[in-house]
């Protein structure tokens, strides 16, 4: 049997083990027999010729058939052996396959001696740490987390192997080379017989990536993607935490909400990368003039928020208000690019404003709003008094939105005069809104907010449309042909497609362009001098004629509005108004009236109300004007009638 065993150990081949085990049988069956034979005594009988009796033949043959069935019982007891020990090795080395070809790093340490050295390690153990077999084995497993032993993981891990139970932990390890990795490992006791722990086996897993993953799925949730700064999750955490502390120890907090101005227009002129790269500029350098307890979050859009930690003192709170909004007076740099940029900063207070961070940040925002309302670039503190008018905007905005859908805006129409003969020689559209329940809304009270939701992009798209529909009417209606000047707003100005809009719908009217007047507002043309240019050229290249609208309120060059290809300046009412009791206003109005005609630009006026300024501008050349003393803004009736009747200003 051992000779058959030795065979199959230094063979391995189960058909040779299995032949030796037919020639052990046949030895077997060969020899007893012959033992048997001899024992009967018959082969002496022959010999001495003594006579056999039938019965010792017959015990010789039944000995036969019984050595020859044992034998048979022998090869099959040898055959099932050698199929059980052929099976076991199998699966041994089926095992050793599996755990060597493992992807996960496996060791086995011994329970048995001191220290539990590790006695095998598979291939994956040396690819994923960097350690061969040989420097490995005989080592404790703690040489894998290098100097970084202070991880509760390992103390559930000390536990687990005292009470010699299984364990899962991730821990952090680190390669031969030193590079840290996130080790999940699932640690399992190996017993024997008597069940006593022998054995520990290890199974490590390389979950470095996933991690990563993981950290980056979090990152995300928390962490604004433009500006790297904290998001509205992450806000609400912050502040909630800012404002526990608050209550536990007695002090003060405060939220900042945060809105930069017009920063639409710079968007929408100059690209969203560029608007991108202030965002994250302008979010460097909150960051850079807060505490560390204090947060800094860019909740969408143009919004930050600030959670200003124990804070108490109104005046210390003004002061770092202050500070913050000098971020807003230095020019951002955009390669050959500097652009202003200001904002609109809202304030509320715990405990005087809400002890909640839902009611703080509402109440921050309303006092933004109220900040963006008194001119913006500044910064107000809540007030009870603001949320009512904060609703009433919310509510303008809500109706506003739906007032074109409605029919509820109009036009009227204000005649522009010229000095020297009397007569109407052009028309302002103006836009009105008739609402339901309000009745006639004030354009100063809607028109600000259209431009700061971007309503004003389909509403002065309707005030084109409706103006040059009209001025084909009157036309047709066989009354003298005038000019009718629109308004184009800020935000109007900015869109990609307003040159092919505004000749679509002059193809739609059948207008002729040389009868459209637009009025673009100093401040406008100022804003990115080069692409302006680009756009009035386009607009005169299809024969409307342009006018800068509020001229003397901006900043203008002389340099560049030389560049501008413009027919006509429009004093703006401000300086008209005092023009014959305030020496500055009437300094001005002289100014812009010589600075046009030296350009070869008509000039005229607005809200002219009284005869003394009209002499004083006729006084002073101005070619044209416009306001109540000949005429209020008209409904379409009344200024066609007044057309038709030939009313002139009287001289």
């Amino acid at each position: 049997m051992n000779s058959v065993l030795s065979n199959l150990d230094m063979s391995g081949n189960l058909l040779s083990a299995k032949r030796a085990a037919v020639k052990v049988s046949l030895l077997y069956v060969a020899l007893v027999c012959s033992w048997v034979l001899l024992q009967s005594g018959i082969p002496m009988a022959l010999f001495i010729d003594y006579r056999i009796e039938p019965f010792t033949w017959q015990q010789l043959f039944v000995g036969w058939f019984f050595i020859i069935a044992t034998g048979w019982l022998l090869f099959l007891l040898m055959s099932r052996g050698l199929n059980m020990i052929a099976a076991g090795q199998e699966a041994l080395k089926l095992r050793e396959r599996a755990i060597e070809s493992s992807t996960n790093a496996i060791l086995i340490c011994e329970n048995r001696q001191p220290d539990l050295p590790i006695t095998y390690v598979n291939p994956a153990f040396e690819r994923i740490t960097g350690y061969s077999r040989a420097e490995a084995l005989g080592r404790n497993p703690r040489f894998l987390h290098a100097a970084d032993v202070d991880q509760p993981e390992l103390d559930a891990l000390r536990l687990a192997i005292k009470e010699q139970r299984d364990c899962h932990a991730v821990l952090r390890s680190y390669r031969q080379d030193g590079a840290m990795y996130w080790n999940d490992m699932y640690l399992a006791p190996v017993k024997n017989d008597k069940f006593a722990v022998t054995h520990y086996v290890a199974v490590l897993n390389d979950i470095t990536e996933i991690r990563k993953y993981q950290d980056e799925l979090a990152r995300r949730a928390n962490f604004d993607s433009l500006t790297d700064l904290p998001n509205r999750n992450l806000l609400s955490d912050r502040a909630a935490g800012a404002l526990s502390r608050a209550k536990r120890y007695g002090h003060g907090m405060a939220i900042a909400f945060i809105d930069l101005d017009n920063f639409r227009i710079i968007n929408d002129s100059l690209g969203r990368t560029v608007g991108d790269t202030m965002l994250r500029l302008v979010g460097e350098r909150l960051a850079s003039c807060l505490r560390e307890v204090d947060t800094v979050a860019h909740v969408g859009g143009d919004e930050f928020v600030l959670v200003l930690g124990e804070q108490d003192d109104e005046k210390v709170i003004s002061s770092q208000l202050q500070r913050i909004m000098k971020v807003f007076s230095t020019p951002v740099s955009l390669g050959d690019r500097e652009l202003f940029v200001t904002a609109s900063v809202g304030l509320s207070a715990y405990p005087d404003d809400g002890d909640k961070v839902e009611s703080l940040l509402q109440n921050a925002e309303v006092a933004m709003y109220r900040a963006k309302d008194v001119g913006r670039n500044n910064f107000q503190f809540y007030k009870s008094e603001m949320t009512a008018g904060v609703h009433e905007r919310l509510a303008l905005e809500s109706w506003l939105r739906r007032a074109q859908d409605r029919n509820e805006l109009l036009l009227h129409y204000q005649p522009q005069v010229d000095l020297r003969t009397g007569r109407i020689i052009g028309v302002e559209a103006l836009i009105r809104w008739k609402h339901p329940k309000m009745g006639l809304v004030p354009p100063a009270k809607f028109i600000p907010l259209a431009e700061q939701t971007g309503i004003i992009v389909p509403i002065g798209k309707w005030v084109l449309r409706t103006a040059c529909a009209q001025n084909k009417a009157w036309q047709e209606a066989g009354l003298p042909p005038i000019n009718i000047a629109v308004n184009i707003s800020a935000r109007q100005f900015r869109e990609k497609g307003l040159v092919s809009s505004i000749a679509e719908i002059l193809g739609e009217t059948r207008l002729a362009p040389q009868y459209l007047e637009l009025e673009v507002t100093e401040g406008v043309i100022m804003q990115d001098v080069d692409e302006v240019v680009d756009v009035l050229n386009r607009l005169k290249a299809m024969g409307v004629k342009l006018s800068v609208d509020d001229f003397g309120t901006g900043y203008s060059s002389l340099s560049y509005l030389k560049r501008f290809p413009v027919d006509r300046l429009k004093i703006d009412q401000s300086f008209i108004r005092d023009i014959t009791t305030n020496a500055g206003d009437a300094a001005i109005a002289r100014a812009v009236i010589n600075l046009g005609h030296e350009l070869n630009l008509r000039v005229i006026a607005e809200g002219v109300e009284t005869e003394e300024q009209l002499q004083y501008l006729r006084t002073h050349e101005c070619d044209e004007k416009q306001g109540f003393l000949f005429s209020r803004p008209l409904p379409a009736e009344d200024f066609e009638r007044l057309l038709r009747d030939g009313r002139t200003l009287v001289a």
